[in-house]
């Protein structure tokens, strides 16, 4: 009997290092984005920070910013890191859809290397020109730029962006000309328009962009909704002087294919309450997107439609990679 009660207590003192060791979170979670500081992506994150934090029994969660390559870098910076959950992507519309498709080297595919954990968010994108442009609504924008001829610029937050990719939709649509710049992340598209470097930029909006709106020195024209923006009810819907356009940008929380179903799960549950929380909603309806949590397949089926969508655009317009 007792060589049996030995046997049971070193059973016991064993499992509970395992067990222990099992608890998750138990070390900082590093939260990966695929922009520079500044952008709406970024802003996002760092509003979810601190509700997510709580949501995980105050865990630590560190923003760090890869920009490059479309969201590229920052993609493959997470699946460089174990399964384990403590590296986790937001990602978008462009890094978790468009730029495999134009970047051959990119490293990774969206639909077998990322397991969805939530969405966060979705927002209408608007339309912007500099305060030097002569157009206050669609109207006068789709007449200033059919006659300026091709010399207006457009920014993009880099090549195969939603932004890029949106724009040259809707140039396509739209019957009009304009030249692409690319810069790295969304805060320089601001900056570039703000200074005149450019004219034109779709974009999804940030609090700074709404200040910079509010002093006058850049215009919105258009919002990509089917109706009328509750975040911007004077704003034109850009669908009805360009029949069939619509565009959304969509955020939502990845982390690398093989974590644990365990810990994608409690993930997911943390993600839906930080969503849900007042502080959130509050700070994301100022950027003007709306905070929306889901299950993950919804995200996967974001994932292979926009997959689809834009795969077209790009053989069409013979997008190529910077």
């Amino acid at each position: 009997m007792p060589s049996i009660i030995r046997k049971c207590s070193l059973a016991v003192a064993f499992a509970l290092p395992l067990a222990a060791s099992a608890a998750f979170p138990e070390r900082p979670i590093r939260l990966v984005i695929p922009y520079a500081a500044g952008g709406p992506t970024d802003a996002m994150a760092r509003i979810l920070q601190g509700p997510l934090q709580q949501a995980l029994g105050g865990a630590t969660i560190i923003v760090d910013n890869v920009p490059g390559v479309g969201g590229a870098l920052g993609a493959q910076q997470v699946l460089r890191a174990p399964a384990d959950g403590y590296t986790l992507f937001l990602g978008n519309n462009g890094p978790s859809a468009v730029t495999p498709l134009l970047q051959k080297n990119a490293g990774f595919d969206p639909v077998k290397d990322f397991v969805p954990i939530s969405m966060v968010a979705r927002s209408t994108m608007v339309l912007a020109v500099s305060g030097a442009v002569p157009a206050t609504n669609m109207s006068t924008f789709l007449d200033w730029a059919r006659k300026s001829q091709g010399k207006a610029n457009y920014a993009s937050a880099g090549v195969g962006s939603l932004g890029h990719l949106g724009t040259e939709l809707l140039i396509e649509q739209a019957g009009i000309k304009m030249t692409h710049v690319p810069y790295k992340g969304q805060a320089p598209t601001l900056n570039a328009l703000i200074a005149g470097e450019v004219q034109v930029l779709l974009t999804t909006p940030t609090e700074a962009m709404r200040g910079q709106i509010a002093t006058g020195r850049i215009k919105l024209v258009g919002v990509t909704s089917e109706t009328t923006s509750p975040h911007d009810p004077k704003t034109d819907v850009v669908g009805k002087y360009v029949p069939g356009y619509s565009l959304y940008s969509w955020f939502a929380l990845l982390a690398r294919a093989g974590t644990p179903p365990a810990v994608v799960q409690q993930l997911h549950a943390a993600v839906v309450k930080a969503v849900a929380s007042e502080e959130v909603r509050k700070h994301f309806d100022l950027l003007g997107v709306d905070a929306e949590s889901s299950d993950p397949a919804k995200v996967m089926d974001y994932v292979k439609q926009d997959v689809a969508r834009w795969s077209v655009i790009i053989r069409e317009q013979n997008i190529q990679p910077e």
